[in-house]
């Protein structure tokens, strides 16, 4: 009771560190969650400088004025600063002056700036235009030709130079297309939208109506920028983990309830086998016997000519033996006449130990011819054997035998047998006698 008691302990303490455990996981878990909620916007975000892309040129483009040499000029030689000229009295409707960058290294095929957020524009502006204007050229097949620079579709954005004092971050979403390119090209509805998806020329420029004056322009960098990861994704990322965690701890756990469940199995196994063997012998105790016995089929042995036999043997002056050579032999000569026994029977036949030095043998199917047969091979067995060689120990046993009638109950076989068992020893032991059907007995055998 106290082993029981221990173990119970034991467990529970067991179970009460695996919830602790389980706690500080989801604890940590939480925390991490948390974390990478928070943290999304420390994530390194993707920056394409569209002034500094390979392979890329500016240019200069500009509308002549008449009386005016040059309306559009390189302040530099990095092609970062600009001055356009629109001399007072200029009556130029359609003026225009512009930094542009062509990215079309094969015609038609420009760069994917459709997956940016934003667009970061830093620039330092001289003059006096209350407005500038971001343009990105967008080539698409349906409508646009590589032989006709102004069929791509024209997308831009305003910018107030009141507000170029520092950097300008735009939204994808405030580029609008020009309507008069819309009017021009006349694209149905469904076309006109603005895409960034394949621009092959970004720039700024000034345009109409002109503001009169030197205007200078330095292009410092337009950046586009993009997360590194979208904000769907990163929590679809933490979905996922904690899904993935959430299968990792159900199979975990159902290894290690599986683990528990084969131990409790095995612990009920090693209970039942204790409470069903005799821990001398080994052989069946007797309430092993009893529940085999409950389990047996009623007519599981009805094979013609076949009938199952009980045996109840009983060592002959075992008291003799404990008291004048211990009872420690003693216990080695029952622990070595039960493994003799086992060594007689059949797979299928069952040996227990009914209490003291008295055994019962139960043959499920036997010929009942044979049964007899069987019985005296033990007891000659028993009486050939050497037991303690060093010191030996003569030992016989007396057996009495009785075949299962019909519809017999197992106390009225028992006690047939057991009469049997006393009828050998009054006989003067050593021999088996076999029970007859009608209650009474005969020797089987006499040495």
């Amino acid at each position: 009771m106290t082993a029981l008691a221990n173990a119970d302990v034991h467990l529970t303490q067991t179970q009460w560190q695996q919830r602790r455990r389980d706690a500080l996981v989801l604890l940590t878990a939480v925390v991490l969650t948390v974390g990478a909620i928070a943290g999304f916007v420390a994530i390194p975000e993707v920056r394409f400088d569209a002034t500094r892309a390979p392979n890329v040129e500016p240019q200069l483009s500009f509308t002549p004025v008449p009386g005016v040499e040059l309306t559009g000029e390189w302040l530099d030689d990095s092609k970062r600063r600009i001055r356009c000229h629109y001399p007072p009295g200029a009556n130029v409707p359609d003026y225009y002056c512009a930094i542009n960058y062509f990215f079309a290294a094969v015609p038609g095929q420009g760069v994917d700036l459709s997956s940016y957020d934003r667009v970061e524009v830093q620039v330092v502006y001289k003059g006096n235009a209350p407005k500038l204007r971001l343009f990105a050229r967008h080539f698409d097949k349906r409508f646009s030709s590589v032989d006709d620079f102004n069929s791509t579709k024209y997308n831009s954005v305003f910018l107030l130079t009141q507000d170029l004092i520092r950097p300008v971050s735009l939204s994808l979403k405030e580029f609008t297309v020009a309507e008069w390119w819309r009017l021009t090209y006349r694209l149905p509805r469904e076309l006109a939208q603005a895409d960034l998806g394949n621009v092959i020329s970004l720039g700024l420029d000034f345009s109409y109506p002109m503001t009169e004056g030197v205007h200078d322009l330095e292009v410092q960098r337009i950046t586009f920028v993009k997360p590194r990861l979208s904000r769907e994704a990163w929590y679809l990322g933490i979905l996922s983990a904690w899904l993935a965690g959430i299968v990792i701890y159900a199979l975990t756990q159902l290894r290690t309830y599986r683990a528990q469940s084969r131990a409790l199995q095995n612990e009920a196994d090693r209970y039942r086998t204790l409470a069903t063997t005799d821990p001398l012998t080994l052989a069946l105790n007797r309430h092993g016997f009893e529940q085999r016995w409950a389990r047996l089929q009623t007519g599981a042995n009805a094979v013609p000519d076949h009938a199952l036999a009980l045996l109840v043997l009983d060592i002959d002056h075992f008291k003799q033996i404990n008291d004048t050579r211990g009872h420690d032999t003693g216990d080695r000569v029952l622990r070595e006449l039960t493994a003799l026994i086992q060594r007689q029977l059949r797979s299928t036949d069952w040996l227990a130990r009914w209490g003291g030095e008295e055994f019962v043998v139960l043959l499920p199917s036997v010929r009942t011819g044979h049964a007899t047969v069987l019985a005296e091979n033990l007891r000659t067995a028993v009486e050939g054997h050497v037991f303690e060689p060093n010191a030996p120990v003569p030992v016989t046993v007396s057996v009495g035998l009785a075949l299962r009638g019909a519809g017999e109950g197992f106390e009225a076989l028992f006690k047939r047998a057991d009469e049997a068992l006393y009828q050998a020893k009054r006989s003067g032991r050593n021999r088996v006698v076999r029970a007859e059907e009608g209650g009474g007995a005969a020797d089987a055998d006499t040495p």
